[in-house]
């Protein structure tokens, strides 16, 4: 697969809630600090149990999410993974799995904490969708 522009990077940025919010300046920081990885049909781009280290945003191709071995999704252009470990670096909670030739845009944890450590505005950002998640948990958890 070959490599999308910046331009269409940072329109599928915006679609992710941590970055929705975000000025064009902060969305090229994030492009510049990111990459993006190619992933043949059949491959896992991450196992479940293995230490997290980033965040990935499907470019192009499908992917299949499973935990032991059992189907919980199918995620394909737009969707994101591993946002959860730019913060806490936690094990892997499932597999990840290429179904067809997938490209990813990629995101370390360690790259994640400089930026976020450098513009204020990207950790605001990212603490006011944590917040909503957690409103939206505590929700359902009481009604």
């Amino acid at each position: 697969m070959t490599e999308v522009s910046d331009k269409y990077v940072a329109e599928m940025l915006r679609s992710v809630p941590l970055f929705s919010g975000l000025k064009p300046k902060h969305i090229k920081t994030i492009i510049d600090s990111g990459r993006q990885t190619s992933y043949d049909a059949g491959k896992h781009i991450v196992k479940e149990g293995e230490d997290g280290v980033g965040f990935y945003l499907i470019l192009d191709g499908e992917v299949e999410v499973r935990r032991r071995g059992k189907l919980l999704s199918k995620l394909g252009k737009g969707d994101f993974f591993g946002e959860m470990s730019l913060i806490d670096k936690q094990p892997r909670s499932a597999d990840v799995i290429a179904m067809t030739p997938v490209t990813c845009f990629g995101l370390t944890s360690w790259i994640f904490s400089g930026i976020v450590r450098t513009e204020p505005d990207i950790a605001m950002n990212l603490m006011r969708e944590l917040v909503r998640r957690l409103r939206g948990t505590n929700k359902v958890l009481t009604e």
